[in-house]
């Protein structure tokens, strides 16, 4: 990416990206013209550093981050006296859940994981919980990736049955 012309570049990332981020973005604004909106306020700030974009590696985790910040931008811009804590915002913005429901979540995560074995609720956690990706898991339980996998797979299809039976 380095020989190449950073603009070019840009406008790669755009067209690749674009319907994902558009998607993701309607979910949070539930406007299409909001998100068109923030997607273009975001591309915008690209072109005008470009070299920012070189130094990133895992590009559509980082369009994803930058554009929920960009969304956030635009609301503290436009309504300043009720953003005034952060954590509030994104869990009213983005995670749009009340707490009854996050409880909810909770006791049937706590139900669904209770029916695992200690290496298996380590792993799910691992993996779901804090993100870490699987040859992170891999290295910290001396598992082979491949197995890791297959477990996770497992994991997740018993969780869908037992959900399935309450």
């Amino acid at each position: 990416m380095l020989n190449q012309n950073p603009f070019g570049v840009i406008e790669g990332l755009y067209k690749e990206h674009y319907t994902y981020l558009r998607h993701f973005l309607i979910g949070l604004t539930k406007s299409d013209e909001l998100a068109d909106d923030i997607i273009q306020e975001l591309f915008a700030k690209m072109l005008t550093d470009p070299a920012k974009t070189q130094q990133v590696t895992h590009m559509k985790s980082w369009l994803v981050k930058a554009a929920k910040n960009t969304f956030l931008d635009h609301y503290r811009k436009k309504k300043p006296e009720l953003l005034y804590d952060e954590s509030v915002i994104e869990s009213l913005l983005i995670e749009n859940q009340t707490p009854e429901s996050k409880m909810m979540i909770q006791f049937q995560i706590k139900t669904a994981l209770g029916h695992l074995s200690t290496q298996d609720q380590a792993i799910f956690l691992a993996k779901f919980h804090y993100g870490y990706h699987y040859q992170e898991i891999s290295t910290l339980l001396d598992i082979p990736v491949p197995t890791l996998k297959s477990k996770i797979f497992r994991m997740r299809k018993q969780m869908a049955k037992e959900r399935c039976k309450t």
